[in-house]
């Protein structure tokens, strides 16, 4: 059964597929700072509120994954932001995370780019970590 990205449920199976990943492990050893990803509200793509899931990376492991709270929106290190037709287009690999942060269609609202720019290898293996899960988009999209 597929599950509905940028949810509860989702953010646990993410969170699972990020622990599982050896890859991830080993590109991410150094990193050890909070992300917030973010789904932009859009009722054309049937996404009427804002979404964001929180994600406690650190040092290669994930210690917790969940919906965002407005604390976390307020204070993460990293926040990325997009559209829900760009998130769809990342997790089903056909635009590159930081390709798509560097085109402008994901959008780091806070967070250091130099800093984010070391961890390339570790940012695709959090998408393939996500593209594992099978998701669907709301409205069954």
């Amino acid at each position: 059964m597929a599950l509905e990205v940028f949810t509860e449920s989702w953010a646990q199976a993410w969170k699972t597929e990020i622990n599982q990943s050896k890859a991830y492990e080993e590109a991410a050893r150094t990193w050890e700072w909070p992300l917030v990803l973010v789904m932009e509200a859009d009722p054309d793509e049937n996404v009427p509120d804002q979404r964001a899931v929180f994600a406690d990376l650190y040092h290669g492991k994930c210690r917790e994954a969940r919906l965002a709270a407005m604390a976390d929106l307020q204070s993460a290190p990293y926040v990325i932001s997009a559209d829900p037709f760009a998130w769809r287009e990342v997790l089903e690999g056909s635009l590159e995370a930081i390709s798509g942060l560097m085109k402008g269609r994901l959008v780091l609202t806070r967070g250091n780019m130099v800093v984010l720019a070391r961890y390339v290898k570790a940012a695709t293996e959090l998408v393939s970590a996500a593209a594992r899960i099978q998701s669907a988009f709301p409205g069954g999209q």
